[in-house]
């Protein structure tokens, strides 16, 4: 029989651990706010990325990662923005992408960088036409997911030590935090392609939006996307996982009304087709008048 004190101290061991985690992750942000003014990285989507490995670290090792490393990750994400705008065929600086590799190759990380660009190509070769059914929707939605796992991967794998990229890849699949943080990428990646659905379709860009014929059932195939990236139902709870999983609830919050927002566009944008066609058939009327 669990006495009451044993009861007790059961109790308070996962909030202790929580309360732990979570000065953990606010040193972390602390720590990261210059980045948003300095140079590297270039989005502050990346620097909350590098924000969240810290914490990773911390937690797992009791201590954070040296500014170097820190300086090193900065590089390692916008080399693989760069990357993706090479295959995407958008806004491709090849003088970002040779700054970003020579500071990559003074750190060392030449071998890995060299994986992730091939094993990233063969993504891209490999990537779904915009358009279709719901089967072309999963085939754009597994392209998506295996993207983000790589670049994670990627991230883990100079991070963490003794990783490689598989390594980190296989952790985004089967370690809660890295788990967690690989759902909120996955969510924030939703977020982007609903605000950025028409400039997707003019580039003919596969997303979660453009891989559907339909934009009214890509949004709806979308909806259940983020409900399955967002729930957590039988996975672990462990305490030092706390912060990420206010993270993953406050940005599944955004998925939502994002997810409005573009149902809210969709239905403006039929309302004005409407009216141009009754427009239209009026003037017609009248010039037959």
């Amino acid at each position: 029989m669990v006495s009451p004190i044993q009861r007790d101290i059961e109790r308070t061991e996962p909030r202790r651990g929580r309360l732990v985690a979570s000065l953990a992750a606010m040193i972390s942000f602390l720590r990261g706010l210059p980045l948003f003014v300095s140079g590297r990285p270039r989005t502050p989507l990346r620097v909350l990325c590098l924000m969240a490995f810290d914490t990773v670290h911390v937690l797992r090792n009791s201590r954070r990662l040296s500014s170097h490393t820190l300086q090193t990750l900065a590089s390692l994400l916008d080399f693989g923005a760069c990357a993706n705008d090479f295959f995407d065929d958008n806004d491709f600086s090849r003088q970002e992408y040779r700054a970003t590799r020579r500071l990559l190759d003074r750190a060392r990380t030449g071998v890995a960088v060299d994986e992730y660009t091939s094993r990233l190509r063969d993504l891209e070769n490999r990537r779904p036409s915009p358009g279709g059914d719901v089967l072309q929707h999963r085939k754009a939605q597994a392209y998506r997911e295996a993207v983000i796992r790589l670049s994670l991967g990627m991230i883990a794998a100079t991070a963490l030590e003794n990783l490689t990229i598989e390594d980190g890849i296989r952790a985004t699949r089967r370690d809660e935090d890295l788990e967690t943080l690989y759902r909120i990428v996955m969510l924030c990646q939703i977020i982007d392609d609903v605000l950025d659905f028409a400039t997707d379709t003019d580039d003919g860009l596969p997303s979660f939006l453009t891989a559907h014929a339909s934009p009214s059932q890509a949004l709806a195939l979308t909806s259940d996307a983020a409900t399955r990236y967002a729930d957590r139902g039988g996975l672990p709870s462990s305490p030092h996982v706390f912060p990420f999983r206010v993270a993953l609830w406050g940005i599944s919050s955004l998925a939502k009304v994002a997810i409005m927002f573009g149902r809210w566009r969709l239905r403006l944008h039929s309302l004005r087709d409407w009216s141009a066609l009754i427009a239209h058939r009026r003037a017609s009327t009248d010039a037959h008048s």
